[in-house]
């Protein structure tokens, strides 16, 4: 129980790494070509957007969701913070997804490859050792060889990305 309340007492303090996740969300559903966007901020949200889509769902998840627009963005982004594991690991989920091509980053024609008859027949005679071969992915990408969190941390500190979040309260500057 006290474990419960002091967690929840966390959630509750200001977190200015929280506060600029937030605003990047919305700002992205305001404009989700990611325009007004600095380089920064563009490998902070996809790949935070990446490693959100996957511990949640998995691969298949986040080519299925609008968070696939990004992938592309996101790999810059990763390569970018030195996430050299959680990159191959990416890169090989799209292969085994997509074969020789990229994923669009239109989701409409990711549902389009998805759901057509090629794909699905595929599915029906490989569809098994695919899912597998994807779960072990999901699992090695989950498994956080590259602590993204951490890199996504230390990113964001010398780009300055969360210095218009900090309070000058006295407390903690990060």
């Amino acid at each position: 129980m006290d474990d419960s309340r002091a967690y929840y007492q966390r959630i509750k303090q200001y977190d200015p790494y929280r506060e600029l996740w937030k605003s990047l969300v919305e700002r992205s559903s305001k404009d989700p070509s990611l325009l007004d966007f600095t380089r920064a901020e563009k490998t902070y949200f996809t790949v935070g957007l990446l490693e959100g889509e996957v511990y949640n769902g998995g691969f298949d998840q986040l080519f299925w969701n609008s968070a696939g627009n990004y992938y592309k963005i996101a790999l810059d982004g990763l390569e970018e913070i030195g996430a050299t594991a959680s990159l191959r690991i990416a890169r090989e989920a799209a292969r085994v997804i997509f074969g020789r091509s990229e994923p669009s980053p239109d989701q409409r024609k990711r549902w389009r490859i998805l759901k057509s008859k090629t794909y699905r027949l595929q599915e029906f005679f490989i569809g098994h050792r695919k899912r597998l071969c994807l779960e072990a992915l999901d699992k090695q990408f989950c498994a956080d060889p590259d602590t993204l969190n951490d890199r996504l941390t230390s990113y964001a500190n010398p780009q300055e990305l969360i210095t218009p979040f900090l309070k000058d309260d006295g407390g903690l500057r990060f």
